[in-house]
């Protein structure tokens, strides 16, 4: 499970989870764990944050191998379009209420819409496109 998540695990079979490991090297760590009780639902919590670009692609893979093997529901709370992209479903929460809710090819245009909207900058750039 180590290895799914892009650590060598012969590198960490006699260590410990303390101060010594980098926040990318911890939360690798817990998704390994996780992985490892294979249970019927998993939850990642912005599973990417604190890893680096080699990581979260061995992350972003593993996510697609779980769901094609389908057998268990993840819940992955994420702002990365690239793992976003690999969703069944979307749902937007914004202020603690339900903002958007369907597939990816639906979502994705409307939360770019939604942060770009604002920004007069981008609104013109687009306009000239």
């Amino acid at each position: 499970y180590l290895t799914r998540v892009g650590l060598c695990a012969n590198d960490y079979l006699d260590r410990e989870v303390d101060a010594s490991l980098s926040g990318g090297e911890v939360k690798r760590i817990e998704i390994a764990s996780i992985l490892a009780r294979q249970g019927k639902l998993m939850i990642f919590d912005e599973p990417e944050a604190g890893i680096d670009l080699w990581s979260f692609a061995r992350l972003t893979e593993t996510f697609e191998q779980l769901h094609a093997a389908g057998g268990a529901t993840m819940i992955v709370i994420s702002h990365q379009e690239r793992i976003i992209s690999l969703a069944d479903e979307v749902i937007v929460v914004g202020d603690g209420r339900l903002r958007h809710r369907g597939s990816p090819a639906e979502i994705l245009p409307q939360i770019l819409a939604d942060t770009l909207g604002g920004c007069p900058v981008l609104q013109k750039e687009a306009d000239v496109s």
